[in-house]
């Protein structure tokens, strides 16, 4: 299914995001606590630049943005949160320790 080096990291991001969501009628979503854990778990690096001194509350307001009316976060809104995390990391490519845009 994969060959390229971005195809795999794509298909790395919709796998990780299918470890921690909840399967339900052929919907895959996220809840808060399920996000939470996801990002403390995959994304450390961004949790502790975005999210320094109170990365729980950092967590809710991402979910809280990008949440549907159903309380969950869909993969095309998670896509927005990956988003945020890849322009974090790119700036810490460049030496800065910036969060991502929308901060």
């Amino acid at each position: 299914m994969t060959n390229t080096t971005l195809e795999k990291s794509v298909t790395g991001v919709m796998n990780v995001f299918h470890k921690y969501s909840t399967k339900k009628e052929g919907f895959d979503e996220l809840n808060l606590m399920e996000l939470t854990d996801l990002i403390k778990k995959e994304y450390p690096t961004f949790l502790s630049i975005c999210g320094k001194g109170d990365p729980d509350g950092f967590i809710k307001s991402l979910f809280d943005k990008y949440k549907g009316k159903d309380e969950q976060v869909n993969f095309n809104k998670y896509t927005k949160i990956i988003g945020k995390i890849t322009d974090t990391y790119h700036n810490l490519s460049h030496g800065r320790t910036t969060c991502g845009t929308g901060k």
